[in-house]
């Protein structure tokens, strides 16, 4: 799964790219002009848990950031953006909040509000014309026959039309769990999980951008969308230090962690993935696993083996170890529990499998 970057040009897209992925997007791996790098999610459980067991090796879950070309309004929906957008599973739309001498600006002014509704336009009206077209095909196709599943599909997407019509984005339409399996193949991008970030000139973007642009971030929320404010340019400065560097210029901002962080556990929240977590003296890493999962498939993405020879998982949640202050301690208090193939993975659960092959 993989999360893109998308705005309008000269908005902050490539610093963002650097700040997540810790290389600049001229520096990564390219496919069909869009530019790939793999982002780790910083989690301070993990740094928690490595403090307590000192393992040799500690390893953050990861996910993938793709990042396309430029969105350009008021142009034919090409190719050229418009298939790398619709092969994402979620976006940062980054939006402008800040002025300079030195980049131009698109559309003349900075507005973030007329930026965010241009982007979010252009989306709609890709969706609108994937449905157009798509009900087109099935009328040729589905003339003279009858077929249940396409009649649903047909009402599902009339009600889709409708609903864009309108100007609303279809995370705003609640598909049933049945429904979600026939448009998932679509690609509609209004349907995509969102992160909207205002890239502010603020030194304290979350405390002052955040009143400013208060209203539409409101607005944003209301539509299902996660929304962040960060000054990119104080982040990239942030992320090119070392981390005692780091630890004391946060400190002299009064910041108690980077906004690239938070960013970081938004974007792979919104992928619908959880971190469950592996610990001891070698390693303690995070594992990503889409949420809904069960104790088998967790294992799975540890080593196909301990999938095939799944017993139990022993199961403690991190919440309870970093209480208990060590795993004698909540061994000693019976915090650990032995569960079967049936368990759902919480995130946060530490996780060990009991197996044999």
């Amino acid at each position: 799964m993989n999360l893109g970057i998308i705005g309008l040009p000269q908005v902050g897209k490539k610093t963002v790219f650097d700040i997540l992925t810790g290389i600049a997007p001229e520096k990564a791996p390219r496919k069909a002009g869009v530019a790939y790098g793999v982002a780790p999610v910083r989690d301070p459980r993990i740094d928690r848990l490595s403090a307590m067991y000192q393992p040799r090796r500690t390893r953050y879950a990861e996910f993938e950031i793709a990042l396309p070309p430029d969105l350009v309004p008021n142009s034919s929906r090409s190719a050229e953006w418009l298939d790398p957008l619709r092969q994402v599973d979620a976006f940062i739309h980054v939006i402008r909040a800040f002025d300079s001498p030195t980049a131009f600006h698109l559309l003349g002014e900075v507005d973030p509000e007329r930026d965010l509704a241009t982007v979010e336009t252009e989306l709609l009206f890709a969706d609108l014309e994937l449905v157009e077209k798509r009900l087109q095909r099935m009328a040729k196709e589905n003339r003279g026959t009858a077929d249940p599943a396409k009649d649903r599909e047909k009402s599902l997407l009339e009600k889709f039309r409708q609903h864009l019509e309108a100007e609303k984005s279809l995370r705003t339409f609640e598909v049933a769990g049945d429904d979600r399996k026939i448009v998932d193949n679509l690609q509609f991008m209004t349907l995509k999980p969102l992160i909207a970030v205002f890239n502010c000139s603020d030194e304290f973007p979350e405390r002052e951008g955040a009143q400013r642009y208060r209203h539409l971030a409101e607005i944003l929320r209301e539509n299902g969308a996660e929304v962040l404010f960060m000054n990119a340019e104080i982040e990239q400065e942030i992320s090119q230090l070392e981390p005692g560097e780091q630890l004391e210029f946060m400190r002299e901002l009064g910041i108690e962690e980077p906004a690239a962080h938070r960013l970081s556990r938004a974007a792979y929240q919104s992928l619908g993935l959880l971190s469950f977590f592996t610990v001891g003296p070698d390693e303690v890493r995070a594992w990503p696993l889409r949420q809904g999962a069960t104790a088998p498939e967790a294992a799975g993405r540890i080593h196909s083996d301990l999938a095939r020879g799944f017993i139990r998982a022993e199961t403690i949640a991190y919440e309870q170890l970093n209480e208990a202050g060590s795993e004698k301690a909540a061994k000693a208090a019976n915090l650990f529990r032995l569960n079967g193939k049936d368990y759902i993975v919480k995130d946060g659960d530490i996780l060990n499998i009991r197996f044999n092959v």
